[in-house]
């Protein structure tokens, strides 16, 4: 069975370790553009993309209220899977943290997930084991970025090629699919969501944020 079709507790382990959010969370929301593979930006001028996307961007959700919320900077965030830190490296936005799971979705050798535009926690480095729910970094504070895109978890998920070297990594061995192959994060999520129409792009002025934990 492909490994993106089996659920986790990524979204119940990120609410317990982001108090605020235990009582508030009620779904994830999702502009168009923040889908797996999709064309289109979701910040900015709204365009295209250089290149389809390659993963999920978690950012927005509904509250129990039902308002959009912001993530926020500061949002910890927790590993999905045990596994193996594999690389770090810096991305467009913050730091990227790379795990390679040897099993826990199916029998079907080892998958890799990359929890991108981050501030890493000082004792995640390559080689250092990590267990489900560890908390591994925090969404980055993106407001000063040239884009002055949200703050957001990227989260990739693929099956590395069995001769692939992680050091160096850099985000463009993601797009290669002789060293990756991508599966789409949303068919794992644990949590119903939402996606908002194209219209609702212009969510900027209207989407209130909460800032998460510091860690």
């Amino acid at each position: 069975m492909n490994p993106c079709y089996m659920q986790t507790r990524f979204t119940e382990m990120l609410c317990e370790a982001n108090g605020h959010l235990t009582q508030d969370f009620k779904c994830w929301a999702f502009c168009p553009g923040m889908l797996f593979n999709s064309p289109d930006k979701w910040w900015g001028d709204f365009g295209l993309r250089d290149f389809p996307h390659e993963g999920l961007d978690f950012c927005l959700y509904q509250s129990a209220a039902g308002e959009i919320v912001q993530l926020g900077a500061g949002t910890r965030i927790p590993v999905m899977h045990p596994g193996v830190v594999r690389a770090l490296f810096t991305d467009y936005l913050g730091q990227a943290v790379i795990i390679e799971h040897a099993d826990g979705l199916d029998q079907d050798g080892t998958f890799m997930s990359v929890y991108a535009h981050t501030r890493p926690r000082a004792h995640i480095a390559p080689g250092v084991v990590v267990a489900k729910g560890d908390i591994i970094a925090t969404i980055a504070d993106t407001s000063k970025s040239k884009a002055k895109i949200w703050p957001h978890l990227h989260l990739s998920l693929g099956r590395p090629a069995p001769n692939l070297v992680y050091d160096p990594f850099v985000w463009n061995c993601m797009r290669d699919p002789d060293q990756v192959s991508l599966l789409d994060p949303l068919e794992m999520m644990d949590w119903p969501h939402k996606v908002m129409d194209a219209g609702d792009q212009n969510l900027a002025c209207r989407v209130r944020p909460k800032n998460g934990a510091v860690s």
